[in-house]
């Protein structure tokens, strides 16, 4: 009998939208969990939060010991990139403006600790609220294929 591998391994991971463009609606955001938390179920990882602001995603997952952080990634944000263009997903005045939704290249993570879970899934739960009008935009330049120039988000 194979003997099995104990991991708690738990992160903290953010990408955006291609250029940034504010097109995750309210609205989106429990039809996004949902895609997100069935493709990380399908290769063994565990979504234990997300919280969307319009134009980023954040969202904390139990990684399963077998599967590469990268690897995670390049699944979640192709998985639910396909899904929206798939089944329109999101309005068509939002999403199909530049003929199709994507994701930016790149992500952000961050490992934490089981006692750090429940501010982060507060933290989380608050995006709308942090990234609403009242704050400036973050400002990001791009380069000629619209991917961040200086990298990450």
């Amino acid at each position: 009998m194979p003997r099995r591998s104990p991991a708690l391994v738990l992160v903290h991971i953010v990408w955006a939208t291609l250029r940034r463009r504010p097109l995750l609606s309210a609205s989106f955001d429990a039809v996004l969990a949902t895609i997100l938390g069935r493709k990380a179920s399908d290769i063994g990882c565990w979504v234990l939060a997300v919280g969307s602001a319009s134009d980023h995603v954040h969202v904390l997952v139990r990684l399963a010991p077998s599967v590469p952080l990268a690897d995670l990634v390049q699944r979640l944000k192709r998985a639910s990139a396909h899904d929206v263009n798939q089944h329109r997903l999101l309005p068509e005045h939002l999403a199909w403006q530049a003929g199709y939704f994507a994701w930016q290249a790149g992500y952000w993570a961050e490992s934490f600790g089981p006692a750090d879970a429940q501010p982060l899934i507060d933290y989380l739960r608050d995006q709308r609220v942090h990234h609403d009008d009242s704050h400036p935009a973050e400002q990001w330049p791009f380069d000629d294929q619209g991917e961040s120039a200086n990298g990450g988000l």
